[in-house]
Parts: C-alpha cells; structure tokens; sequence
C-alpha cells in the first residue's frame, strides 16, 4: 500500500539532508519521504515528476534560495505545501517565508517534535483540502446527476403522453433533428443488482448507465435516456443499420456478463421513425418483450409486426384446470402439486421454452384458482404471494415462482400448525427486521425461511398480532418514508418510489394512492402549499 501524501526536502548540506531524512519513521505518518535535493533547482525538476505534496527547504542554498525556491513554488505549484529551515533567527526571513506562502519556518538544528508539529500543521491543510476538493466535485457530479434525470423526465414525458403539462417547459430536442431514428429498449431484470451496484443511489446510477451506453453504441447522433417510470429501462435512439444495432445489442450484452448483472433483455425496432413515434414504438417493443422466453439468460428481440401471441400456448388450460380442481376437492394436494410442477410443466418452464409471458398467464391462472378453492379468509395472504410472484416475473426467478405457488398450495389447503411458544417473539422480530429493511425486496416466503417460520402460520400469527399481513406494514413502512422524503422539493418523486423499494414508479403512485387517497403529487402539492 502506497504513503498517502510525498514529502521532498532541499539542502545543499549532507549532514542537514540525512538528519532530516533519518528523523522520523515517515511511514508511520502515511508519509512517503523522498530522496533529498541537493538545491533548489534540483526541486524544480523533479516536482512535475514526482509531484510531491509538501516541499521543506533550506533558506540558504546557492543558485536559488529558499526565499526564491517557495516564492516559486508558490506561484507555478500553488497546491503544495512548503515550510523553511533555517540556522538564523532572522525576522526578516521568516517574514519573508510566510510572505512568500509557506507556512511554517523551522529554526536549525532541527528538532523532532518541532517537526512533528510543523508536518501534522501540513497534513490538516492536506486533508483539509482534499474534503474541500471532494465536496466540490461531489456537488458537481450532483449537478451533473439532477440535470441528466431532468432531461431524463422530459424524454420519458413523450412515452408517457404527458410532455406539455401546465406550467413546465420542456427541453426536449426537436424532433426535427432526430427523425427517421431506430429505437433499442434494455432492460436490466435483476433490480436488486443495479440498487447494490450504487448503494441504492437512482441518480448516480442512471447517469453511469447512460454514460456506459453512451460508450458502447459509439455513435455521434444519439439519445440514451433511463425511463424514469421503470429506471430498470434505458431507451436509446439512434441512426444505424439492422445489421448495426445487432452489433450493438450484442456489445452491451458483452459488457454487462450474466454472472454479474443478471439477466438482460434488448429489444430492437429497426424501423425508422421520428421522436415524435417514441410512445407507439415504446409500445410495439414491450409487447414484443414479453415473448422472451422465461430464463436466466441475456435475450435478444427484433421487433416484428407479427407479435407470436399466434405462437403462444395456453399452459394452464381447461385440462390442467379440472384436474387441479377435482384434486383439491379430493383432498390430494400432492397431486394438485404434481399437476402444476410435472403435467403441466412450471418447474421446467426455464429449460422447456416457456415465455414470459406464458409463465405470467399461467402464474395468475393458478393462484386465481386456488383463491376460489381455497379459505376466503387467507385472502390477504394471496395478495403477499401475488406481490412476490410478481418479482420473480420482472426478475426472471424460477424458484421464486416455483416457491410462491408451493406456499399457496399451502395456504388454499387451510391446514393448522401446531402452535409455537416462542412465535410471538418471532413475529415482534420480524416486524423489526421489516422496519430496518423495508427497501430491500422483502416477500413473506423469504422471511419466513430466514426466520424459521412456516409461511402461512407466520402470515396468519403476523396478522393476528399486528392486524395487518406482512405485505401490508411493509408497504406502509415505505409510504411513510416516501411521504417523509416528499417534504423536501428537491426530492424527485421518481427517485422517492427507487429509494423506497421501487423499481416501478406507476406502481408506487398506485400503491401510494391506495395508500393515503391521492396521488404522489397530489399529497406533495399539499403539504407544500
């Protein structure tokens, strides 16, 4: 590990440069101490070099003094810090050293606390400087984050129909200069990995994501901007050929590996259109990236006219939906099990070419049909399995599926567990573990598992001892916090729905509007008017 800050000295003495040099262990002080200077002139050349931090320099030295050497210093490498040394104890001079901007002068023979005080003097204005130097540039790239998101919001304003609202201006380009553009749509599923990536930071991501798109697409005439409804979607326009934007999806998919992002979809639409079209093209590419087929792996879609829900299968048919029926009402869960996993093929649907959007269908299909079979009174736990449910399909988890259907199986069968003494702590637990991580993705299958609790139990004893589901106080824990953020203005309401646990913002204004009545913006207005 290399010393933190580089300290040159210059005396045209031997004896002068070795005691200085052997004075202090300089490691210890994350100092690196370099090899001494035999004069001033010697200083000058090698500072653009070796770029020392703080220079030490003897007041009498031919060729070029002291008095001359900081003054120099001073004027060309104003960031270094300098200190004289000195057998005389001449006012003159050490008014002369401060004059000329160093800021210590050290009387010969030097002594070691002496030094030490003077160094630990230079090293505060070092780190005070580079926490000055920090703030500036953290501020800057604040600046820098804002404005992108901004720009950002304008061109997600043309998806969403709402570019001329009352009282904004836009500041969207003309679309004039960006006409007869193909469009590419990426889409990051795994969301959990860009929110650790940036420390949950939706602008210092955005702007990264975007500068990294910028870098791959490498074409002069473009337009990246992240939808700030979904900020796991990032739209590019550009002028290029079909057999291009393939070269280019696949080099995205190059830079962003599996193994470490997840998986990600692109979905090309080569035909050219104007701005103007971003809406129905946006349209046309989410209807085309459903069909992706449901795995674990990077996808790449060119869109077509023909949509292939022609292609589509019915998985969860009239069949499969008899066959369940009749086994639940013969008590035979196992087979009612059997049917969905193995007859109709949910555990394999990653590796039997099932699509997203069949598993979507199917998914909804059977917890619809074990919601009508099963008790009415677990309805509120069917909402925490649908939410989980939910988030295996936007992130393409297979065992979350399979784990979700399994836990409402377990619930339509209405079974008792025996009670557990200790499950009242266990839920007081939880709960607490719910307000300390209430914006990470958190579903009642998972906190069951990490807290050794049966599922349906946990969620009925939860209800019980709280009056609401699991799903419920973690949502209302978010709407708290969201509701906190929204007092200060400078918060984007976007960036709000990120930092709470949403990757949707449609979907945090739908919650939120359940939630308390009104719209994220309309509770804003309030209770800043």
């Amino acid at each position: 590990m290399g010393a933190k800050y580089k300290v040159l000295s210059a005396d045209d003495e031997l004896w002068s440069r070795e005691n200085i040099k052997r004075m202090l262990s300089w490691e210890d002080y994350s100092i690196d101490f370099l090899e001494p200077a035999c004069d001033g002139e010697e200083v000058l050349e090698r500072i653009p070099k070796e770029q020392p931090d703080i220079v030490i320099t003897d007041i009498n030295m031919p060729f070029l003094s002291g008095l001359e050497l900081i003054d120099k210093i001073h004027e060309d490498y104003p960031d270094i810090i300098t200190m004289a040394v000195s057998g005389y104890d001449d006012f003159q001079k050490v008014k002369g050293v401060f004059m000329a901007g160093g800021i210590d002068y050290l009387l010969k023979p030097v002594g070691r606390e002496q030094l030490v005080d003077s160094l630990s003097k230079a090293l505060k204005t070092l780190e005070e400087r580079e926490k000055e130097k920090a703030a500036m540039l953290d501020s800057k790239l604040r600046e820098n984050y804002v404005s992108s998101f901004l720009e950002d919001d304008e061109f997600s304003s043309l998806l969403n129909g709402k570019l001329f609202r009352p009282g904004q201006e836009s500041h969207v380009p003309s679309t004039k200069v960006f006409s007869e553009m193909s469009t590419i749509l990426v889409k990051f599923h795994d969301v959990e990995v860009l929110k650790q990536s940036y420390n949950k930071d939706v602008l210092r991501m955005s702007y990264s994501m975007k500068e990294r798109l910028r870098e791959l697409i490498d074409v002069e005439k473009s337009i990246v901007f992240n939808y700030t409804d979904k900020v796991n979607e990032f739209i590019i326009e550009l002028n290029a050929t079909p057999g291009r934007l393939r070269l280019i999806a696949d080099r995205i998919l190059t830079a962003f590996p599996l193994e470490k992002q997840g998986p990600v979809t692109i979905v090309i639409h080569d035909q050219a259109s104007s701005l103007d079209d971003i809406a129905t093209v946006y349209r046309e590419m989410i209807a085309d990236l459903v069909t992706r087929p449901f795995d674990c792996k990077h996808s790449v879609i060119t869109c077509s006219n023909d949509k292939g829900y022609s292609k589509v299968t019915v998985r969860f048919n009239d069949r499969i939906e008899t066959q369940v029926i009749d086994s639940f009402t013969a008590g035979d869960i196992k087979r009612a099990r059997s049917i969905i996993m193995d007859k109709a093929g949910l555990s394999k649907c990653d590796t039997a070419g099932w699509s997203l959007f069949e598993v979507t269908q199917f998914t909804s299909k059977v917890i619809n049909n074990l919601a009508a079979i099963g008790d009415g009174n677990d309805a509120r736990t069917y909402e925490e399995v649908q939410d989980a449910l939910n988030y295996g399909l936007r992130s393409l988890d297979k065992q979350t599926i399979i784990d979700n259907i399994d836990l409402a199986l377990e619930i339509a069968t209405g079974g008792d567990t025996k009670e557990n003494a200790s499950i009242n702590s266990q839920v007081e637990n939880i709960q607490q573990y719910i307000g300390e991580h209430y914006m990470e993705h958190l579903s009642l299958a998972g906190l069951a598992e990490q807290f050794f609790v049966e599922p349906s139990y946990l969620s009925r004893k939860f209800s019980q001892k709280f009056g609401e589901t699991i799903t419920s106080y973690i949502t209302r824990c978010r709407m708290d916090k969201a509701k906190e953020l929204m007092a200060d203005e400078e918060n984007k309401l976007e960036v709000i729905s990120f930092e709470v646990g949403y990757d949707d913002y449609n979907y945090f204004s739908r919650v939120f509007r359940r939630f308390e009545g009104t719209s994220p913006s309309e509770y804003r207005k309030n209770i800043l008017a």
